[in-house]
């Protein structure tokens, strides 16, 4: 779209180019007047014509997640009290060994 519009432009700059009458070599005094208009007109259509250049994006980065830490522990054994009925309806408790063992934890 813009170069069409550049396009266009040129076109009608260059059109009314031709259909108007050259002035006389003579400035009168109007030479810097001409100057600073030329000097406008580059820097307004120079600006509308360049290449906008934006800076490369950064490539993504993929990251696995990391890996699961696992921990062994080692329960050791313990006595423990466990109640028992006898046959008259009497609870009495009686000790009873609970074997250590491994556990895994991950997290």
């Amino acid at each position: 779209m813009k170069k069409i519009a550049i396009v266009a432009a040129l076109l009608m700059i260059l059109s009314l180019g031709m259909a108007v009458k050259p002035a006389d070599a003579r400035h009168h005094g109007r030479f810097w007047g001409g100057f600073a208009a030329g000097t406008a007109t580059g820097l307004v259509f120079g600006t509308l014509a360049a290449p906008r250049y934006y800076a490369p994006a950064p490539a993504p980065v993929y990251m696995y997640p990391p890996p699961p830490v696992c921990r062994d522990f080692y329960t050791e054994g313990y006595w423990r009290q466990v109640p028992v009925m006898d046959a008259g309806g009497f609870t009495t408790y009686r000790s009873e060994w609970v074997p250590g063992g491994h556990q895994r934890v991950c997290q």
